[in-house]
């Protein structure tokens, strides 16, 4: 088979170069976020530098204004969305961290609801494998969206800011989700494509290079992606989320890629006897 592999939009229609593909795999973050990122990064850098600073990224720009930015990032995601189910393909998706899935601890109410569920209503070639196991002819898709870090916090600033009984529901948490989707590896009976939108920890492919992040430098993937990777060895991983970075490296046997981030970037995969063939465009 051959899959077009596309990256992190933000709101970017992509431009495709490949042509001849039998699928699309997307990484997620298909909702623009510039300005909200913004405004999580402000609050974020307040809360390194003062761990009882306890003031709501939404609450910087005011919800009046967040309001009207997320509703248009929203309709950003779902036009994307409606591009690629035009495409006539299936097109097998995570959520991103942008794409608005439900804070079931945040206080205001249009935060706690389900705008992802929303954003893929109606479009037929859209298949979701968010924690699920879907196969594609000798393959299986396993899925694992929405992480934007390490599960359980890995750097003193970060460990620093939750207090002894979160930083318990945290680790409860990243096991919860581990077993989750240890238990769809552990009953695959085909080679796996994993689809995770964050790539796997402490890479050359994870390391944050962006002077306007609070956390610039450090490694910023994920702990469960990476522990995944290593005890069941994928046939290859596919992530995006770290901006910086358009490449792949290998853990054990596994190939991992970060897809990109933008309209201009796609990979072309190809898959024959369990090997993998890749082909990364990067235009102007």
């Amino acid at each position: 088979m051959r899959f077009l592999i596309v990256g992190d939009l933000h709101g970017q229609k992509p431009k495709i170069h490949f042509k001849d593909f039998d699928a699309i795999i997307a990484t997620g973050d298909f909702c623009s976020s510039d300005e909200i990122r913004r405004y999580k990064f402000q609050a974020l850098k307040e809360k390194l530098q003062n761990p009882s600073f306890n003031i709501k990224w939404y609450d910087l720009a005011g919800k009046e204004k967040v309001t009207k930015l997320i509703k248009k990032s929203i309709k950003d995601g779902r036009e994307i969305l409606e591009y690629f189910d035009s495409l006539n393909v299936p097109v097998y998706v995570v959520p991103g961290n942008a794409d608005l899935t439900p804070d079931k601890i945040e206080k205001w109410s249009l935060l706690r609801q389900n705008h992802y569920k929303k954003l893929l209503e109606g479009l037929k070639n859209i298949i979701d494998v968010h924690y699920r196991s879907v196969s594609v002819e000798k393959q299986q898709i396993i899925g694992y969206g929405t992480s934007h870090g390490p599960e359980y916090p890995q750097y003193k600033e970060d460990l620093d800011m939750l207090k002894k009984g979160e930083l318990i529901k945290k680790r409860k948490e990243y096991q919860k989700a581990y077993k989750k989707l240890s238990s769809l590896f552990e009953k695959s009976s085909k080679p796996v494509i994993f689809l995770s939108h964050n790539v796997p920890f402490n890479t050359p492919i994870d390391k944050i290079v962006n002077k306007n992040s609070p956390r610039n430098g450090w490694h910023y993937g994920s702990l469960i992606t990476r522990k995944i990777i290593e005890k069941y060895q994928p046939l290859i991983c596919i992530g995006g989320h770290m901006h910086e970075h358009f490449g792949k490296c290998k853990i054990g046997k596994t190939v991992c890629i970060n897809a990109g981030f933008g309209s201009l970037v796609n990979i072309l995969m190809e898959i024959k006897d369990n090997k993998v063939k890749l082909q990364f465009y990067k235009g102007k």
